[in-house]
């Protein structure tokens, strides 16, 4: 099942396998993705077309200057001396949220927080989202007119990040020659029966170990940078679902050093962001060692 959803993604997404498949085991975490790219790199197709093949339910919503945020959560109104509550595109599976960092702070923070907490208050009552919910929001780069980098307290919310690799001359031409149509995905994807068996993936405690001593060890020795209690449980639900997807029955050392260039991203400033991942396995991940061989 898993390589035939991989296959449809990539009927439209050309490159890119091991972020479609991070991507897959994020959302089978019930976690969030963040793209950061250009306009025009694919951001959109990449978000519709994983969820398309994921059979689920999804909305977008073009985030502007303008958005408030009853237009993403949703608002009431009278009707025939009777409040009506009408729901927002907020409440589906998964929200494709389109140039997030071209909207207000106000309504920037009024969706993220319903993010986290995967609820809703309009007005005084406060709605569940479905379940699943995960959102897949895109971020254009913070010198483009219009927009702004969104703030560290608000990028943790966000599981991973990542910008969409640019493609060699072969896989240029093979992109143009394609017609991307989501319609063709044919998919029978059943989300809640994987869950059940990511739930029963094992944990170690020397892999947990190996964790706080990577946390650690960047503390150390970059400026007493923390990184947070949430980001590392992030870490560890989506190693889960990354082993289920390698076919494995535990986590090992190698999940963790898979997820976690793509998990801390977006919230360490060492580096350049293009840099990052490169910079993250030698400079910090060969540089730790595994609890076995102290």
């Amino acid at each position: 099942m898993i390589d035939q959803l991989i296959n449809n993604i990539q009927k439209n997404i050309i490159g890119n396998e091991f972020k479609i498949k991070i991507s897959i085991a994020t959302i089978l975490s019930g976690g969030h993705i963040l793209i950061e790219d250009l306009p025009g790199t694919g951001k959109t197709t990449f978000a519709k077309s994983l969820t398309s093949a994921m059979n689920l339910k999804f909305k977008r919503i073009q985030f502007t200057s303008d958005l408030l945020p009853s237009d993403i959560l949703g608002y009431t109104f009278l009707k025939n001396d009777e409040f009506i509550v009408n729901k927002g595109p907020i409440f589906t599976n998964i929200v494709l949220a389109d140039e997030l960092n071209r909207a207000s702070p106000k309504t920037q923070s009024a969706f993220l927080e319903s993010m986290e907490e995967k609820t809703v208050t309009i007005d005084k009552d406060t709605f569940e989202l479905p379940k699943p919910f995960s959102v897949i929001a895109t971020q254009n780069p913070s010198d483009l007119s219009g927009t702004s980098l969104l703030p560290e307290s608000q990028l943790d919310r966000f599981t991973i990040s990542f910008s969409l690799e640019e493609l060699s001359k072969d896989q240029r031409i093979k992109l143009l020659k394609n017609e991307i149509d989501n319609n063709s995905i044919q998919s029978n994807f059943s989300f809640n029966e994987l869950v059940k068996d990511i739930n029963q993936i094992n944990v170690n405690d020397n892999v947990i170990e190996y964790l706080d001593n990577i946390s650690e060890y960047i503390k150390n020795n970059f400026n007493n940078t923390h990184i947070s209690p949430r980001c590392l449980k992030q870490t560890i639900h989506l190693s889960k679902s990354l082993s289920f997807l390698n076919s494995k029955k535990y986590v090992t050392y190698q999940e963790i050093k898979d997820v976690l260039p793509f998990i801390l991203r977006h919230r360490l400033n060492i580096v350049e962001k293009k840099e990052f991942i490169e910079f993250m396995n030698n400079e910090i991940l060969n540089k730790v060692p595994l609890p076995d061989e102290k």
